[in-house]
C-alpha cells in the first residue's frame, strides 16, 4: 500500500469488495429465490462476512453486510418487505461481534488480540445467530404461514456451520496477517 492512500478510500474499497463477494455468493452461488420459504438452507454464507468482516473491519464491515443483504435480499426476493426487515437481523448479526472484539481491545490497552474459540463461538456464532433468528423468523412470520420453531432452526442450521467451519480459520490466520499489515481496523471507522 503507498503511503499517500487515504485509509478511508482503503477501508471504502474493502467495504465495497466485502458487499460484492457476499452479493456473489449469496446470489448466484447459493440462489435462495427458487427455494421454498419452509425449506431448510443448506448454507448461508453471508454468515461469514457477519462475523469475520466485522470482527477485522468494524463500521466498515457492518455497513457492508447490510449493505449486501438488501441487494441479495433486492436480487433473490424483490421485496421492500424482505429488503427493509431483514437489516434488522443483519445489523445484529454483525454489530454484535464487532462490538465484542472493541470491547477486549479496550481492555487490551489497544494491543490487538485474536478472540479465542470459545469466544468466537459465543460471541460471533451463537449469540448473533440466535438473536438475528428471532428477529428475521419474527419479520417472517407477520406475513407468511410458517412454523416459527421450524424458521428459526433453520436460520441456525444455514448460519452457525459455516461460521464455524469456515469462518473461524478465516479469522485465525487472516486475522493475525492483516494486523501485522496494518489493515485491521481497531476502531470503529479506523
Amino acid at each position: 500500500m503507498e503511503a499517500s492512500e487515504s485509509p478511508i478510500k482503503r477501508n471504502i474499497l474493502i467495504t465495497l469488495v466485502m458487499i460484492t463477494i457476499s452479493v456473489i455468493l449469496c446470489t448466484l452461488g447459493f440462489s435462495t429465490a427458487n427455494q421454498p420459504i419452509d425449506s431448510i438452507a443448506v448454507v448461508w454464507p453471508r454468515a461469514i462476512l457477519q462475523a469475520v468482516g466485522t470482527i477485522l473491519f468494524g463500521g466498515w464491515g457492518i455497513v457492508a453486510t447490510i449493505f449486501a443483504g438488501m441487494i441479495t435480499n433486492a436480487i433473490n426476493v424483490g421485496t421492500a418487505h424482505a429488503i427493509l426487515g431483514y437489516s434488522i437481523p443483519n445489523f445484529l448479526q454483525s454489530f454484535i461481534p464487532a462490538f465484542y472484539y472493541r470491547r477486549i481491545l479496550r481492555k487490551s490497552d489497544g494491543e490487538i488480540k485474536m478472540l479465542s474459540f470459545k469466544s468466537y463461538l459465543i460471541f460471533a456464532a451463537i449469540v448473533p445467530n440466535l438473536l438475528g433468528a428471532l428477529f428475521g423468523t419474527f419479520i417472517l412470520h407477520s406475513t407468511r404461514e410458517a412454523d416459527l420453531w421450524f424458521s428459526i432452526s433453520r436460520w441456525l442450521i444455514a448460519n452457525i456451520p459455516i461460521t464455524l467451519v469456515l469462518g473461524w480459520p478465516l479469522l485465525f490466520f487472516l486475522g493475525p496477517t492483516m494486523a501485522e499489515e496494518r489493515l485491521l481496523i481497531k476502531g470503529w471507522w479506523k
